[in-house]
């Protein structure tokens, strides 16, 4: 890959991760707490790139002063050895050269995904994503899930907390009290749906989903990845103390949202 290429293909590379980290569409592929590392990154990447081509543009200015000083070509021509070894030296030239375009036109494929980025920045995961893989509550490490909720009425809580206190034993925290859950709307079949969020331990590529089965008159049809606000009550069902159970929540109301900033856990 020639130098220039390099040179390019690294700005682009690190403007592209720089325009993601400033306009906040970082959250759609990693956590919150990965934007000071992307920021660095970016901000190396853009250095390496600019040097590389202020390194090429030195090797093009030092041969043009070259090939115009007649004496330097005058001492090129003596030196440059026997007939057979300049016709050698061609030969591997013109043997190389279908190598180095077919590596440039590999090189340039690198800036789809780039492209895709400063173009159409790919949304976050949603409901195809949810739809093929299990739920999952872990079981909490520590007592804490069994402390009493703080005061509100209806109280937001998020739909991992609700769910683990609803699936490990913390419904004893959970009776009689009005919550406020957030989350998208995941279709199952027949009408039905769960209201979902995914939860990341580093990047999308490790997302796992925890899923809420609504209950109640006031539930309607949606459309897939329809972000809501339900609020409502617990109620006992969907399985307890198990890591891929989907408890339920006795809805009261439903109300169609804007997408959260950070759409993850």
């Amino acid at each position: 890959m020639k130098r220039e290429v390099q040179g390019v293909l690294l700005i682009l590379v690190g403007g592209a991760i720089m325009r993601i980290c400033v306009g906040g569409a970082y959250l759609n592929y990693v956590k919150a707490g990965m934007r000071p590392y992307l920021i660095v990154a970016a901000g190396v990447l853009l250095v390496l790139g600019v040097m590389a081509l202020l390194d090429s543009l030195r090797k093009v200015g030092s041969t043009e002063t070259a090939a115009s000083d007649p004496g330097h070509s005058h001492d090129a021509a003596l030196n440059s050895g026997s007939e057979h070894a300049a016709l050698s030296h061609l030969a591997i030239d013109v043997g190389d050269d279908g190598h180095r375009h077919g590596s440039m036109r590999t090189a340039w494929l690198l800036l789809l995904p780039v492209a895709a980025i400063f173009l159409v920045a790919p949304p976050p995961l949603g409901a195809y994503s949810a739809a093929r893989q299990e739920a999952s509550v872990a079981q909490p490490a520590t007592s804490s899930l069994f402390e009493p909720l703080p005061p509100g009425d209806p109280l937001p809580v998020p739909l991992d907390d609700y769910a683990t206190r609803a699936v490990w034993g913390g419904e004893k925290t959970l009776v009689g009290r009005n919550v406020e859950l957030v989350g998208f709307v995941t279709p199952t079949g027949n009408g039905n749906w769960v209201l979902t969020r995914l939860s990341l331990t580093c990047c999308a590529a490790d997302a796992v989903a925890t899923k809420v089965q609504p209950r109640g008159d006031a539930v309607t049809q949606l459309p897939a990845n329809s972000w809501v606000r339900v609020t409502g009550s617990y109620l006992p069902g969907g399985g307890t103390e198990r890591a891929d159970a989907v408890p339920w929540v006795q809805v009261s109301s439903i109300a169609q949202i804007p997408q959260p900033k950070n759409p993850y856990l």
